[in-house]
């Protein structure tokens, strides 16, 4: 059966100075779009019903992928996600934000859907929020006051919520660069490579010889937001990898304590027990694939 969107007004910018007044203006019955790859399905479906559409496609300069030095990467909201996985600007320091990109969706929706999409869809299963979360990432937020920066375990509020004011538009993610000889990598489990996850993980190491001396550990899809899971992080940082049989059941123990950390919910996707048993097995093997890139 084929669905139809709800009647809308249209409106198109080529400012962000006009979309803030016209999100100002119309308020809580408004919402940008570019891909409108999860907008649209969603008001299809009438859980979204916006009264008005605002098509940001055409403001210039927000599809941008940079590389500044110590500042490290500046992503446009506007950049595809193709254009994410394609970057050489990304692949060699970010390679999670690559991994993360390359599992989302189809091709099709790769060649039109955001990451300022993404992020402010504020899914629990956004494919980019816990590989930026260990990357230590924020957001840049314009709005008719100016401009300001959030950290993104701030921007997440709740299921399709952010801490966006509602004349604010997200224009710019701001990742700093890795800390040296950091490893890191994203993990997503789903029925079909192009799915939704039913459980993600990234986690960032940093080895100094074989002692971890730093951890990052982000979860999605396992709670109402993307986040860090920051006891299983206490439990490995600042212990030593030496010993096969040490080290494996040191990082079994680090993916039940994120297990634990986990509060996922049961629905047509996999029941909570289920995506508590991906947690586990995804944060260790995460974790062994990135020591084993240590001692490489």
């Amino acid at each position: 059966m084929l669905l139809g969107l709800p009647e809308f007004e249209l409106f198109s910018t080529d400012t962000v100075e006009e979309t803030c007044a016209l999100l100002d203006r119309f308020g809580e019955g408004a919402r940008v779009f570019a891909g409108g790859t999860d907008l649209f399905v969603k008001m299809k479906h009438r859980r979204a019903i916006p009264r008005r559409l605002i098509n940001i496609k055409m403001i210039p300069n927000l599809g941008q992928i940079r590389r500044e030095g110590r500042d490290g990467l500046r992503i446009g909201a506007l950049t595809t996600i193709q254009a994410i996985e394609a970057s050489s600007a990304i692949d060699k320091d970010f390679p999670s934000l690559k991994q993360a990109a390359s599992v989302l969706g189809t091709t099709q929706i790769r060649n039109v859907g955001t990451l300022g999409g993404n992020l402010g869809n504020a899914s629990p299963s956004a494919e980019f929020g816990p590989s930026l979360l260990t990357l230590g990432a924020s957001v840049k937020c314009t709005g008719r006051g100016g401009e300001r920066v959030i950290p993104l375990e701030e921007f997440f509020v709740a299921p399709g919520k952010t801490s966006l004011a509602r004349d604010e538009l997200l224009t710019e993610v701001l990742v700093p660069e890795p800390p040296a000889g950091a490893q890191c990598i994203h993990l997503k489990h789903s029925l079909r490579r192009m799915d939704v996850a039913i459980a993600s993980a990234a986690v960032l190491i940093v080895a100094d010889g074989d002692v971890c001396r730093d951890v990052r550990i982000a979860l999605g899809a396992v709670g109402p937001t993307p986040y860090r899971a920051k006891r299983a992080e206490q439990s490995i940082r600042g212990q030593r990898l030496d010993g096969e049989r040490v080290e494996r059941e040191l990082l079994e123990e680090v993916g039940r304590v994120a297990a634990e950390e986990s509060f996922p919910i049961d629905d047509f996707r996999g029941y909570a027990g289920y995506r508590r048993k991906l947690v586990r097995m995804l944060v260790s093997k995460g974790l062994e694939r990135l020591v084993a890139r240590t001692r490489a």
